[in-house]
Parts: structure tokens; sequence; C-alpha cells
């Protein structure tokens, strides 16, 4: 007994000092993301939109803003992909993977190349929040600080987790739900209740170190509202299912627009932000509204000053504008464009049902639907009601907060903004070992790799490869030559060239020669790392006597695959009690 209270007390010595050391650069990260994105912001999009939303014509400067717009996604395509190509998007959803896939690994470039990127995309007016970006900067620094001090894997992941938990508990000055946030955002229907003191200590360190320079006022001011009667909580329970159901459709939106559009476009892959931000300012010109994160447009929805019609159209030209940005690969977060989304349509229904029935208030109701649209968006309930109540102070609403949130997180189902998500611990391969230890290690690549591959000759033209891929659906070749391996073509090298000169462009003059491989003898936990410390997403499997000899591929697809036929029968032989 005593022994096991001594090592509990060196565990949370031990975490009481990573927490405070996460949080301190938590906070000072987010002290300096905000202050970059608050130039960027004066600097151009509030000097190009002024008074807009205010005025019945638009005048020619306002025509710049899908300029601006284009211009910020351009900049911020330009630096990710160059730099960090995993920090495109909306953030959480690739410290997430990380947490799964990688054990919390995430390379040290990330969180700078996503403060800058972040800061420009959301300073030049793009619909995105901060939530994402801080959370990658968090996790990256907390990946970092992890290596540094030569903590294992487990250790690993639960410094990402504070780390996430410090960015988001300072920017929205909300400690405790940021704390639950990162323990949450990881599975639909689970916790990673291991890490919830540590997240609990490094959030509260960044919050202290955040508000004693930026302030500690609330996100939102909410004035005196009603306490919600017995007779009015079944509203909140319509509401929930209404949010419920518009959860579906933003998710829907979402990754249609992103697979649909974004991902086919040709050319080099910074178009497609840029082409993303010149949609959200084109439609910018009708509800400039949808600009930047929106805060202080929930701020009008809370106070009552909107249209509840035009709150309406708000919620779902959002829904685009978001999906614009972020879905194109425009750097930044989707907590703040959810808040809007939720709360203009609840607001909106506030004051349409306060007409019929005067006992609703339409302030609770603008409240809480911010909560629960989140909740059913991202599968994070009870984060979304502890962070929305400290944001706003509204204490008193925690419970519709509740009915509303668990109602649109059970109509939302499994649709999720964060596609990274699993259901729960045990489907997380950073989990595995709690499964069975031996399970990467027990799998050869020769069990799962693709024989039949078909390659190409260096002296194959640009064009026939690209023609190739879009025949088979593969992004890779190898090169062969007189029956040995020399190189690689991905899709991502063809898209660098001129399309004036892909008819020109010998195989040889663009493949890669210096090839990460593997054999069949190898096992996946060796081919998993590989694939993490090259940055490639396949490796060539060759003959271990003859390394020239191509006899196979296998790709992150093939072990994903693998993993999750592993995964379905251990639960079909371990049934849930």
């Amino acid at each position: 007994m005593v022994l096991k209270i001594s090592r509990s007390l060196l565990w949370l010595e031990r975490w009481s000092i990573y927490g405070l050391l996460i949080g301190l650069i938590g906070g000072i990260s987010a002290v300096i993301f905000s202050l970059l994105v608050s130039a960027v912001e004066s600097l151009l999009i509030l000097q190009v939109v002024g008074d807009i939303a205010t005025r019945s014509t638009i005048s020619t400067i306002h025509c710049l803003i899908p300029l601006v717009v284009a211009l910020g996604g351009l900049i911020s395509g330009i630096i990710v992909y160059t730099f960090a190509p995993e920090a495109e998007g909306h953030g959480t959803d690739a410290v997430i993977s990380s947490v799964h896939l990688l054990w919390g690994k995430i390379r040290r470039r990330v969180p700078i190349v996503k403060i800058i990127s972040s800061a420009i995309t959301i300073g030049t007016g793009g619909s995105a929040g901060k939530e994402g970006p801080i959370a990658q900067v968090g996790a990256g620094f907390g990946s970092w600080l992890a290596d540094t001090l030569n903590l294992n894997d487990e250790d690993r992941r639960t410094m990402v987790l504070c780390g996430v938990a410090a960015g988001i508990a300072a920017i929205f000055r909300a400690p405790l739900g940021a704390a639950i946030f990162a323990i949450e955002v990881l599975y639909r229907r689970d916790m990673e209740i291991p890490a919830l003191v540590p997240t609990v200590i490094s959030s509260i360190v960044a919050y202290s170190v955040f508000v004693s320079f930026m302030g500690s006022t609330r996100v939102f001011h909410v004035p005196t509202y009603e306490i919600p009667s017995l007779y009015t909580l079944c509203f909140y329970a319509l509401l929930g299912v209404i949010l419920g159901v518009l959860a579906l459709v933003y998710v829907k939106v979402f990754y249609s627009m992103r697979d649909s559009i974004f991902r086919r476009l040709p050319g080099p892959k910074i178009l497609a932000p840029t082409l993303g931000g010149l949609s959200t300012g084109l439609l910018a010109l009708l509800y400039p509204q949808i600009l930047g994160p929106g805060y202080e447009w929930i701020q009008h929805a809370i106070l009552g000053d909107l249209d509840p019609y035009l709150m309406i159209i708000l919620a779902f030209t959002k829904i685009l504008a978001t999906s614009f940005t972020i879905a194109s690969g425009g750097s930044g977060g989707v907590f703040a464009p959810s808040l809007f989304i939720g709360a203009m349509m609840s607001g909106a229904l506030g004051r349409l049902l306060h007409t019929v029935f005067p006992k609703i208030d339409p302030t609770s109701f603008t409240v809480v639907g911010m909560a629960a649209f989140f909740a059913g968006a991202a599968k994070v309930p009870l984060a979304s009601i502890l962070m929305v109540a400290e944001m706003s102070g509204s204490y008193e609403l925690l419970v519709p907060a509740i009915i509303a949130s668990v109602i649109s997180y059970t109509i939302s189902g499994k649709s999720t903004i964060y596609e990274s998500q699993v259901r729960s611990r045990i489907e997380s391969l950073s989990h595995l070992s709690e499964v069975s230890l031996s399970i990467l290690r027990s799998i050869r690549v020769g069990d799962i790799m693709t024989r039949n591959v078909t390659v190409i000759s260096p002296k194959d033209r640009a064009i026939d490869v690209l023609k190739l891929s879009r025949e088979n659906g593969h992004s890779g070749h190898p090169v062969v030559l007189n029956g040995k391996l020399v190189g690689i073509v991905t899709h991502r090298d063809i898209m660098k060239i001129d399309p004036s000169k892909l008819d020109r462009i010998l195989v040889e003059e663009i493949m890669t020669r210096n090839l990460v491989t593997t054999t069949p003898e190898e096992t996946l936990d060796v081919v998993i790392d590989k694939m993490y410390r090259h940055g490639v997403g396949r490796l060539l499997v060759v003959d271990p006597e003859c390394p020239q000899k191509l006899i196979g591929i296998v790709t992150e697809k093939d072990i994903i695959r693998t993993y999750e036929e592993l995964i379905h029968e251990y639960l079909k032989s371990h049934p849930k009690p």
C-alpha cells in the first residue's frame, strides 16, 4: 500500500512538472498566435472590409475582399505545402491522427508553420477559427518536449494532449473545458481518462499565462437571461434535434466539397486553398458576416441584434464559407465557425419561438445552441458544454445545454467533422498494446504487400505516367530499368511540372533515386517507423538478397486495412458486455 502511494506521488510530481512546462509553452504560443492574427487583420482585411456589413451598397474597395482572402489562401498554401503538408486543414484532425497512428510524433517544424499559415488564413478573412491551429501548435510543442525529455510513447501521447489542452485553454479562456476537450476529441464514444490530471494542470497554467498578457475578459458577454423552466426544457430538446440534423449537413457538405472538388483539382496543391479563399471572398460580398471566426456576430446574435431570417441564411452560408476555406486545405480551426453556425440557427429559432411562446428566452437558446451544435458535429458533448459555459459565464444554462447537446450528439450518429476520430480506445493503433502487444510485430510485409506492381521506364514521358495514374488510381509508380529498380515517381512529382512540358519531360528527370525500401520479412512496426521518419506513404518491397529486385509494394492503406480487419476480428471474439 505504501509503495503504491509512493509511486502515485512520483507520477503526480512528474506530471505536475511536465504540465507546468507545456502549459507555459502553450500559453506563450497562444499569446504570440493571437497577436499575429490581430496584426494580419489590422493590416489587411479590416482596411478592406471596414463597415461593409452596415452599408447598403458595396464600394470599389470592398470588391477587393475576394482577392484579399484568395491571397491569404495562396500564401498560406505556399507555406504549408512547402514546409509541412501535414499542417493543412483544421489542425485538430491531424493531431488526432498523429496520436492514433504515430504515438503522438509530430515534426518540430509543424508548430511554426501552423502559427504563420493560420494567422494569414484567419487574418485575411478566411472562415476559420483558432482552435485547430493552436491545438496543433500546442501538440507539436508537446511532442518536441517529450522527445527532448526522452519520454516513452505513452508519455508522448499524454504530452501531446497536454499541449492541445494548453493552447485551447489559453485562446478561449476555458481551462476546464479545454482539458476535457483534449481527452474527449480522440474518440466518438470514449475518453483518454489517464491523461485528465496532466491536461488539467497544463490548461490552468496556460490560461494563467495568457490572461496575464491578454486580460481575463470572457469571449462572450451574455446579458441577463431567464433561467429555463421545466416547461421550456422540451423546446431545448427540439433544438437538439434540429442542430443534430444541421450537424449532419455541415459534415456532409464539408467533406463532399473536399473530396469532390478540391482534391480533384489539377495542378499544384496550393491552387485549392487559393480557390477556396476566392470562393469565400465572393460569398462575403453578399454576406460579409461570414469572414473570419465571426465572434462579433455571435455576440450580436446573443444580444438579439440580428434579424432571425438573416441568421438562418448566415448559418448556411457559414457552412459553405468554412468548407471553402478549410476543406480546400486552408489553415484554420472549425470550432469558432461551428459556434457561429450554432448561434445563428438557435438564435433564430429562439426569436421565432419567442413570438409564440413568450417564456422562451432567445438569449438562452443562442448560448445553448452553440454547445449543442458543436457537440453533434465534433462528438465532444461534455467539452462543448463546459467550454461554452466558461466562454460566456452562463453556468445556469448547464441543464438545457446538457439536454440539447446529448440529443444533438445522438441524432448526428457517427458523423463527425474530425474524421480521424475512432469509436473507442480499443480501435486506436496507439492503444494496440492494450489488445495485443505483439500484433504489429507478428505481421510481415510479405503477408499484406501488393505483388503485381505496375512499373514504368526511365524513358517514359511524364504525360504517359499521369494518364497511367488516372487509369489505375495509383499515386506512385516504381521505375525499373533492365529488371533493376532505379527509382520511383509519384503524382506529386508530376504535378510540379509545367503542364505544357508534360509531353517532353522524361521520368528519369523527375524520379526519386534515394529509395526507402522494405523486405518481405520486415514487420509492420518497422514499416510504420520508416514511413514516419521519411515522410512517405508507401514503401517498395525488394528482395533482401538483391536490393534492386522489386517484388512488391506496401502502402499506408494496406496497413490500415489490415489493422481494421484485426480489430474487427478482435471485437467479434471479445464482445462488449
